[in-house]
């Protein structure tokens, strides 16, 4: 195999491949792959029908994002996340089959999200080096300072993300100074 060959192989990443498969599964359909602005940035697909839009962003270390939803703004962010490509193209096949809207999360409690991740209290508790009842506490609560909020998505796993939200667009907010929690 030539160098040129190698290359052009090397760079079908997972947008790629899904373009390819979405140009052969659904012909009709005009179909653009947009490039990143600087390397290691936000791919960009569109699929168009007279009557359906579909969008998708892809960046090759946090996957990919889908909107399909007429009322969606530029800028709004995905509706709907999946870490890979064969998560996510059953979805997209559905969504374009049968023209429906992505569905935005909703809006969810402490208690109930630790739940879905499958961690008790005194697990989060434990991350933490904290008291279960000082989780319980948290939970129960309907006011939260960011810290706190911080500190409870690191003991799930994750991260907290705060965003502004306007009509014509939404903003990532930076958050001074991180959690420190060598219990994690």
């Amino acid at each position: 195999m030539n160098k040129t060959a190698i290359k052009q192989v090397a760079e079908i990443n997972e947008i790629r491949q899904m373009q390819r498969f979405l140009v052969r599964a659904f012909p009709s359909a005009r179909i653009t792959l947009d490039e990143p602005l600087v390397a290691g940035g936000v791919w960009s697909l569109d699929l168009l029908l007279p009557d359906y839009h579909l969008a998708v962003a892809w960046h090759k270390n946090k996957g990919f994002g889908i909107v399909a939803d007429e009322t969606h703004g530029y800028g709004e962010g995905a509706d709907e996340v999946y870490d890979d490509l064969e998560t996510v193209l059953p979805r997209i096949v559905e969504l374009i089959s049968n023209k429906r809207p992505t569905t935005a999360p909703e809006a969810i409690k402490l208690k109930d999200l630790r739940e879905q991740r499958g961690l008790s209290q005194e697990e989060v508790a434990r991350r933490l080096g904290k008291k279960q009842a000082s989780i319980s506490r948290t939970e129960a609560r309907s006011d939260f300072l960011v810290s706190t909020l911080q500190e409870i998505a690191q003991g799930l796993g994750g991260r907290l993300v705060v965003k502004m939200v306007f009509s014509d667009s939404e903003r990532e907010l930076k958050l001074g100074g991180k959690v420190d929690l060598e219990a994690i």
